[in-house]
C-alpha cells in the first residue's frame, strides 16, 4: 500500500521534473520543526503563473489512476492565486497545492526556503519564521487553536534557531504582532 512519504516523494519529483517551485508546508512541515502531529494531508505552496495552466495538469495527469482532482478547480485556482487538491483514493490522503500570491510576504517565502531531508530526498520547505507567521495571519481571520499550538511547538523547538528580527518585522507588516507576543510568551492556554 502507497503511504504518505511515498504520495510526498513522488509528487516533489513530479515538481522538480516538470520545473515547478514549490514549498513543502502545513503538518510536515510542522512536525519537521516542532511537534510531530498525525495528518492526513500533504501541503505545498506552488509557483505557478496564469500561463502555467497546461504544464501542471500535465503533472497531475502523471499521478496515475489512483488520483483524482477536478480541472475546473485547479484552473480556477490557478487564475485567482487560491488552492486546489489532489485526492489519493486508496489512502485517503488529500493533497492541497496553494497557488503563490504575488505579494512581497509570499515572495520571501521561497526566497528563504529551507531543504529538508524526507528519506533520502531533499525536499524545499518553508522556513520555520515564515510557517509561524503564516498560520499567525490565518489565526488573524479565524482563531485556531491547532494552529497556535503549532506555533508554540515550533517555537519551544527552534527558539534559538529562529531570527526574530525578521519575525518582529513581519509580523508587525502583517498585523500580528500580538499573536506573535502571545505564542512567543507561551501564554497561550492551549499547551
Amino acid at each position: 500500500m502507497i503511504g504518505q512519504r511515498d504520495i510526498l516523494i513522488n509528487i516533489v519529483d513530479l515538481l522538480e521534473e516538470y520545473k515547478v517551485s514549490y514549498l513543502l508546508t502545513g503538518s510536515f512541515a510542522v512536525s519537521y520543526y516542532g511537534f510531530p502531529r498525525a495528518t492526513h494531508d500533504i501541503d505545498f505552496v506552488v509557483e505557478i503563473h496564469r500561463g502555467g495552466k497546461g504544464k501542471i495538469l500535465r503533472l497531475l495527469s502523471r499521478l496515475g489512476q489512483g488520483f483524482d482532482y477536478d480541472e475546473k478547480q485547479v484552473v480556477g485556482a490557478i487564475e485567482s492565486f487560491r488552492q486546489f487538491d489532489v485526492i489519493h483514493f486508496d489512502s485517503g490522503i488529500k493533497i492541497d497545492f496553494w497557488i503563490r500570491n504575488q505579494n512581497e510576504f509570499e515572495r520571501n517565502k521561497f526566497k528563504r526556503s529551507r531543504v529538508i531531508k524526507v528519506g533520502n530526498k531533499s525536499i524545499s520547505a518553508v522556513s520555520a519564521e515564515d510557517l509561524i507567521l503564516t498560520k499567525l495571519v490565518w489565526c488573524k481571520e479565524i482563531r485556531s487553536e491547532r494552529h497556535l499550538r503549532d506555533c508554540v511547538g515550533i517555537i519551544k523547538t527552534q527558539q534559538a534557531e529562529l531570527d526574530w528580527e525578521y519575525m518582529n518585522l513581519w509580523a508587525k507588516k502583517l498585523r500580528v504582532a500580538e499573536l506573535l507576543a502571545e505564542v512567543k510568551q507561551s501564554g497561550y492556554s492551549g499547551y
